[in-house]
Order: structure tokens, then C-alpha cells, then sequence
């Protein structure tokens, strides 16, 4: 099983002020379980081996790295608040607000598709 990760609070690292939202989210609480919920609803539909999580690392990249995390995804806003080391920029989804708001999941499955698709060439 593959794994992908919601970014929904930027790293502490970067000096993350409370007023960034409710527990440092950028939008009403508890959003990011209802696109989590899309995007899964989604990969299941298709069968796909791919597991789609919160973060609960804080964003740390290193640790998220160590886990084998396959993609990142991003809520809007965090384009520059995420320290992302060296983890390959094309395996990051950073979502737009309206992307996010609408549960928009076609981001997060075109990437899955470039990294299935990406696979199947190395085979």
C-alpha cells in the first residue's frame, strides 16, 4: 500500500503564528477529514493501492520520508510554509482554495496516475 499524506499546518520550524486558523489550520476545523474523505472515496473506487492520511508529523519531511510516504499534498496556503528538504517537488500536490473547498479530487489522482503510469514504464 502507497502512501499519501494531507499537509494541512505548516512546519513549526517556520515560526507558525496561532492565528493561522483553528489548530493551525488554514480553514474551518475539521476540513481536511472531509477532503481526505474524497480523495480515499475516490482511490477506492478505482481500486487503487493507495492510502490516503492526515499528517501527524507537525510536517516534518524527514520523518514523512522515513515512513515512505510516496505524495504530499498540501492545503492551500502552505506552498512556502512547508520546509520540504529534498523530497522530490513532483511528488507534492499543492492544492488551490477552491480546489480544496470543493473537494476537488482530480489534483491528487492526476499525480497518482503520473506516478502509477511513471511505475509501469520502469517495469
Amino acid at each position: 500500500m502507497k502512501n499519501i499524506v494531507f499537509i494541512y499546518m505548516p512546519s513549526p520550524t517556520l515560526l507558525r503564528t496561532p492565528g493561522f486558523g483553528v489548530s493551525g489550520g488554514l480553514f474551518a476545523c475539521f476540513r481536511e477529514d472531509k477532503y481526505i474523505a474524497a480523495v480515499q472515496k475516490a482511490i477506492d473506487k478505482r481500486q487503487l493501492n493507495w492510502r490516503f492520511t492526515r499528517d501527524t508529523t507537525e510536517s516534518n519531511i524527514e520523518m514523512l520520508m522515513d515512513e515512505g510516504v510516496e505524495l504530499l499534498v498540501c492545503a492551500p496556503g502552505l506552498r512556502f510554509m512547508i520546509y520540504r528538504m529534498n523530497f522530490d517537488k513532483q511528488r507534492i500536490v499543492l492544492l488551490t482554495t477552491m480546489e480544496y473547498l470543493s473537494n476537488d479530487v482530480r489534483p491528487v489522482m492526476r499525480k497518482i496516475r503520473e506516478r502509477e503510469d511513471r511505475e509501469d514504464l520502469l517495469d
